[in-house]
């Protein structure tokens, strides 16, 4: 009697496992003493292992990004798929290889380029406000020398009527004093003349700096175009017993590539959306704050 109810239990307990596995694909990838203990649990456990150190982050950083990562799938679905279990039959390791090493390189260069862009955009800025001060200092020279020439012109006017009547010496220290008064001017044009030669002078400087560090950007972008040819790899990976990740820009970017390769484990195929976490390229996501798409959403009751 009880082998026939432990025959019976067990024919029960795989008839039972079947449903769930069919209605639950994820369930397979769960162990058996998982399945055993947790009977009506459809999470899918999983676990990170294998963090290698030159990621530099923790093995304790990338569980919390990936619970991260599953609260997009229960977020977008209002159901749990997903639960951390550092006992569980699905693994998920972080190999460092040529392709994070490339990344690396990929991003410092762009540091440099931004760097290099601000550098001339700066450089443009104060560029700008000195052709701007020479233009205002012109037009400011331009009326001074036309008001000197006028006290020129009318000194002269009033030397050649005072000539023409008895000189006194009221005359003589008042065309004495105009004379001065003019030197005076003169000189403080001639002054405003050298400060906005100066300026030129200055300014074709600028010129010269903004036009050599145009020809750095340029080298430095024709460099980057040939050092990093376009091409496609995986950041992560299902192979359909674990998930192996290899490259990664930034936290937001791993933790919508673990979603991701989640989402395959799932039973998930890719999607035709840009924007949609299965879509097979992480590019046109809203990485810092992702929501599933309709087309993410359309995968699953498809599935």
């Amino acid at each position: 009697m009880i082998r026939f109810f432990t025959i019976l239990g067990l024919v029960f307990f795989l008839l039972w496992s079947g449903y769930q596995t069919h209605q639950h694909p994820q369930l397979k990838f769960n162990s058996l003493l998982d399945r055993i203990t947790h009977p009506f649990d459809t999470r899918l456990r999983y676990r990170i292992v294998d963090v290698d150190p030159r990621f530099k982050l923790t093995t304790e950083q990338v569980k919390q990004l990936s619970v991260q990562a599953t609260q997009i799938w229960k977020d977008g679905t209002g159901q749990d798929y997903f639960v951390y279990d550092p006992n569980a039959q699905l693994a998920i390791h972080f190999i460092y290889d040529e392709r994070q090493i490339e990344s690396e390189q990929r991003r410092e260069h762009l540091s440099q380029l931004e760097t290099g862009q601000q550098q001339w955009l700066d450089k443009k800025q104060r560029l700008d406000q000195t052709e701007q001060e020479i233009l205002n200092n012109k037009q400011f020279l331009d009326l001074k020398q036309q008001q000197l020439n006028q006290q020129i012109q009318q000194y002269n006017q009033e030397q050649l009527i005072a000539q023409q009547r008895p000189a006194s010496i009221v005359d003589r220290d008042y065309f004495q004093r105009r004379q001065q008064a003019l030197q005076d001017n003169i000189q403080q044009v001639q002054q405003e003349i050298t400060q906005y030669n100066q300026k030129i002078s200055t300014l074709n400087q600028q010129v010269d700096e903004l036009n050599q560090l145009n020809q750095q950007l340029d080298q430095s972008v024709h460099q980057y175009k040939q050092r990093f040819q376009p091409h496609l790899f995986h950041k992560g990976l299902f192979n359909g017993r674990e998930i192996l990740i290899y490259e990664f820009e930034s936290e937001d970017d791993l933790r919508l590539t673990l979603a991701h390769e989640l989402g395959h484990a799932l039973g998930l195929q890719h999607a035709n959306d840009p924007a949609a976490l299965m879509y097979p390229l992480m590019k046109d996501q809203n990485a810092e704050n992702f929501r599933l798409t309709q087309a993410d959403s359309e995968l699953l009751i498809n599935r």
